[in-house]
C-alpha cells in the first residue's frame, strides 16, 4: 500500500519531469468509482489546456496546482501510483509496473499528454483510489481533515509527549489515525514501534516520556531514510522489520519470532520477546484467569480477588449449613447445578417438601430430561409391606408401543363350551341362553386398537331363528300373531325360507352357521 514515502516519491517524480508543461490531451477512464464527484468528460474538459505549476502532498494525498483553479487531487488508496513514460518511478509492492508493459497500462485512470512530449498516468489496480477536482484542496475535505504531516510537520518531542499522553487507545491505532499524524500507514507504523521497542497494544497514556521520545526519534529516522531512497524497499536497511513482515507466517528477526495481531482492522507485526507489554492488564485477562482457576505466575503482583470480582467471573458458590446460593451467571452456558451432600448421605426417604427444597435452585435451566427421583423405604418393615402390597395387587408395568394381545379367560371358554353343548339339545338351549347373555354382558374382552374384529354368530341370533321358525308365516300369507312382529332391519331383507318342521329347523340351525349381515345387528329380545 502506498504510504507517505511512496506518495512523496510520486510527488518528486512529477516535480522533476512535468512542471511547466501544458496539458494538450487528457484521457480519462470511464470508471465512476475512481473518478469521484464528476463525470469523466467533465474532468477531461477541465484539464485540457491547463499548465502544471507545481505538485503538493499532504499525508497520502497529492494534487497538481494548475494555472487556474480547479485542481486535480489524487488519493492513492491501496494500489494507486504515478507513472511517467520512460522514467523509473517508485517500485513498492502493490503497484509495481513491469518495464516491458505498454504505456499507458490497462489500469490507467487518468492519462495526460504534455506539450513537452512527457506523458503522465495515474494507475490503480484495485480501484480503491479516488480522483477529484477541487477548488482549494487544503481547505475542503478530505485533505482539510488531516492532521499534521508526519514528514513535513512532525511535532517536537515535547508536543508529541503531550499529545500521546492525552490518548487512551493502543499506540498502533493512534499512529494509524490520520487526524493525529497524516501519512502513517500499516508497515510504517509497525516499523516505528519496532525500533522504539513498544508493544503495539500498549495504551498511549501509559507510555513513559522516555518511550515517547524514542518513538519520535524512530518516526524521524525511518521517514528520512525511506524518502531519501524514493521508497525503494531494496535500499531499506536489513535490520528493519519491513523485510520480514509480509509473509503469511512471518519469519525471524534478530533470532526472535515475529507474530501478528489485528488492531483497528489491520494486521500488525511485532516481536513479543522484545516489544514487551508493560501497561495495565488487558481487558478481560483478570476475569479469565479467575474463571479458569489460574494462579498468578511467579514474580507477578496480583492480589487475592475479593468476592465482587469472583461473582463477576460467575464461579463463586457460597455453601452455608447444607444450603447453596445461586451465583450471578456471566456470559455463556450456565454451570451445572450440584446437589447438596446432605441429600446424598441421608439413608431415609425424603418427604415431598424436602425433595422440593433439595432440588436445583429456582431459575436454573437444565438441558435434557430431568433425573428420576429415587426413594428408599424408611425401614425393613415398610419394605416388607410394600412387597406384600405389590403381590396382592400386581400392576403391569407401562410399556411403549402397541399393547400385547389379550388372552381369552375362563369365562369366555365356558361360554364357547356352552354353545357347543346347546347344539344337541334344543330345549336346553333356550334355558341356557339366559346364562349365556349374562356371561356375554360381563366385560371380559379387552379393548383393542385399530379396526374391531369381525362379529361371530351369537346364541341370541340362533334363538331368534328358532322363534321365527315356530311363529313364521304360513304358505297362504297368514299374518304373525300380535306381539311377535319381526324387528326392522337395515339393508337388504333376508330371503324367505320354506316351512319345515320344528325338528328340521332346529337341526338346520345347529348345523348351518348364521350368515353375516350388513349394518347394525338387531336388538335381542327375551324368549316369550
Amino acid at each position: 500500500m502506498p504510504e507517505l514515502p511512496e506518495v512523496e516519491a510520486a510527488k518528486r517524480l512529477v516535480s522533476s519531469h512535468c512542471l511547466g508543461g501544458t496539458i494538450v490531451k487528457a484521457i480519462v477512464d470511464n470508471d465512476v468509482k475512481v473518478i469521484d464527484g464528476l463525470t469523466p468528460a467533465q474532468l477531461q474538459e477541465a484539464l485540457e489546456g491547463k499548465k502544471i505549476l507545481t505538485a503538493h502532498r499532504r499525508g497520502k494525498h497529492m494534487w497538481l496546482q494548475l494555472n487556474c483553479p480547479r485542481w486535480p487531487t489524487f488519493q492513492f488508496g491501496m494500489s494507486g501510483a504515478i507513472i511517467v513514460k520512460g522514467v523509473k518511478g517508485p517500485t513498492y509492492k502493490s503497484s509495481k509496473v513491469n518495464e516491458d508493459e505498454e504505456f499507458p497500462t490497462q489500469y490507467s485512470k487518468v492519462h495526460l499528454k504534455l506539450d513537452t512530449g512527457v506523458e503522465l498516468a495515474f494507475t490503480d489496480k484495485r480501484r480503491f483510489a479516488r480522483v477529484r477536482l477541487l477548488e482549494d484542496p487544503e481547505k475542503v475535505a478530505p485533505i482539510s481533515e488531516l492532521g499534521p504531516d508526519a514528514y513535513l510537520e512532525l511535532p517536537s518531542p515535547e508536543d508529541l509527549i503531550t499529545s500521546v499522553k492525552s490518548k487512551k487507545g493502543a499506540i498502533k491505532a493512534l499512529l494509524l489515525d490520520q487526524s493525529f499524524l497524516a501519512g502513517i500507514g500499516n508497515w510504517v507504523g509497525d516499523e516505528f514501534i519496532w525500533q522504539a521497542k513498544i508493544h503495539p497494544e500498549q495504551p498511549a497514556n501509559s507510555l513513559k516520556e522516555e518511550e515517547i521520545t524514542k518513538l519520535h526519534t524512530s518516526i524521524k529516522e525511518v521517514l528520512d531514510k525511506a524518502v531519501s531512497v524514493d521508497a525503494d524497499s531494496e535500499q531499506f536497511p536489513q535490520t528493519w522489520l519491513f523485510h520480514h513482515r509480509w509473509d503469511r507466517k512471518p519469519g525471524m528477526i534478530e533470532g526472535n519470532q515475529i507474530e501478528t495481531i489485528t488492531i483497528s482492522g489491520r494486521t500488525s507485526a511485532f516481536v513479543p520477546n522484545i516489544q514487551k507489554y508493560s501497561g495495565p492488564e488487558l481487558k478481560g485477562a483478570k476475569t479469565k484467569s479467575i474463571a479458569e482457576g489460574e494462579l498468578p505466575h511467579e514474580g507477578e503482583e496480583m492480589g487475592e480477588p475479593d468476592s465482587d470480582e469472583i461473582v463477576a467471573a460467575g464461579e463463586m458458590v457460597v455453601e452455608k449449613a447444607g444450603t447453596s446460593e445461586t451465583p450471578k451467571r456471566g456470559r455463556g452456558r450456565p454451570p451445572k447445578a450440584k446437589g447438596d451432600s446432605a441429600v446424598k448421605s441421608s439413608p431415609a426417604a425424603p418427604s415431598p417438601a424436602a425433595a422440593t427444597d433439595n432440588a436445583s435452585p429456582a431459575g436454573a435451566k437444565k438441558r435434557g430430561r430431568p433425573p428420576k427421583l429415587k426413594t428408599a423405604p424408611a425401614s425393613a418393615e415398610d419394605k416388607t409391606d410394600v412387597e406384600e402390597t405389590q403381590k396382592d395387587s400386581p400392576s403391569e408395568p407401562k410399556r411403549r408401543g402397541r399393547p400385547p394381545k389379550a388372552k381369552a379367560d375362563a369365562s369366555k371358554e365356558a361360554v364357547s363350551k356352552a354353545l357347543e353343548d346347546d347344539e344337541d339339545d334344543d330345549a336346553a338351549e333356550v334355558e341356557d341362553i339366559a346364562d349365556v347373555d349374562t356371561a356375554l354382558a360381563s366385560p371380559v374382552t379387552p379393548k383393542r386398537r385399530g379396526r374391531p374384529p369381525k362379529a361371530k354368530p351369537e346364541a341370541t341370533e340362533e334363538l331368534e331363528i328358532t322363534k321365527k321358525a315356530k311363529v313364521g308365516k304360513d304358505e297362504e300369507g297368514t299374518a304373525s300373531p300380535a306381539g311377535s312382529a319381526e324387528p326392522k332391519r337395515r339393508g337388504r331383507p333376508p330371503k324367505a325360507k320354506p316351512e319345515t318342521d320344528e325338528g328340521e329347523v332346529a337341526e338346520a340351525a345347529a348345523a348351518t352357521p348364521t350368515p353375516k349381515k350388513r349394518g347394525r345387528p338387531p336388538k335381542a329380545k327375551s324368549a316369550s
